[in-house]
């Protein structure tokens, strides 16, 4: 009686690590990456067979903020994710300590100016109000941009900058700064915001019809693919790098996002 009670506890140890074992070659065969809808999300869900190519499965994760997705990789509950560019990865890294790193720069979304009540730049008139992202890195980007245009001036140099760094402000321009997320609802009640690809997409914006200003391609601000340092010689990195950087990722790109994302990994 010991003996077949011994005999059937072994037996279950055995089907247990064979089906642990089996779990984890799934695994690793399965590449998890977060990524914000447009254009992370969709270029990812199109790429899909390229991956399956390559011995893989890919599963997207949908973040519909800039916050999570980092925390998400550094936790381990994604191998990678796809929607910041290089500034905006250092300073989280900075801010929160987190173990990962940047990986090839893939796309560039030009900063856009939109607007439902002028058509130019040079109509803003005085105490007009533009809605700029509240994230330092961003919010720096926009005036800067702003300052290249001559509505603004500001501080020499490569540093930060925010709206209470300005030095001249002739038309006496109001920013709202606000959670980026927030930011296309509020376009009906400010005089023109900057808003990203991510979120200007999906809420409808048409970068011809209302758009009065993009921002020149500057390869700094490329988004590109973010991974935990441990891992950057792994085959999954490698693997997600050479199907991003493949001509059929260009020319997903470059045929649904005309003009508002542009591929930047085959000039970088």
């Amino acid at each position: 009686m010991k003996f077949k009670k011994l005999l059937c506890l072994l037996l279950c140890l055995v089907l247990t690590l064979a089906v642990v074992g089996c779990s984890k070659a799934k695994d690793d065969k399965k590449i998890v990456v977060g990524a914000t809808l447009v254009p992370g999300v969709e270029l990812l869900e199109e790429l899909k067979p390229l991956i399956k190519e390559k011995g893989y499965t890919l599963e997207v994760k949908n973040f519909d903020d800039y916050i999570l997705p980092n925390e998400a990789l550094n936790n381990g509950e994604i191998d990678a994710n796809l929607f910041q560019h290089e500034p905006y990865l250092k300073e989280a890294v900075k801010a929160k300590g987190y173990k990962i790193m940047a990986g090839k720069k893939l796309y560039v979304c030009p900063a856009i100016l939109y607007s439902y009540k002028i058509k130019s730049v040079d109509e803003f008139k005085k105490g007009d109000t533009i809605a700029i992202s509240n994230n330092p890195s961003s919010c720096s980007k926009n005036l800067r941009y702003l300052e290249s245009i001559g509505l603004l001036t500001l501080p020499k140099g490569d540093g930060l900058v925010s709206p209470k760094d300005i030095i001249e402000n002739p038309k006496g321009i109001q920013f709202k700064e606000l959670d980026i997320a927030q930011i296309p609802s509020s376009l009906p009640d400010v005089t023109a915001a900057f808003i990203d690809t991510t979120y200007a997409v999906p809420a409808g914006l048409d970068a011809k019809k209302n758009g009065i200003y993009t921002a020149p391609i500057n390869d700094e601000y490329a988004n590109l693919l973010a991974f935990r340092t441990e891992d950057k010689d792994s085959e999954k990195i490698k693997v997600l790098q050479d199907v991003l950087t493949s001509d059929k990722a260009r020319s997903l790109i470059e045929e649904k996002y005309i003009g508002i994302v542009i591929p930047t990994f085959y000039f970088i």
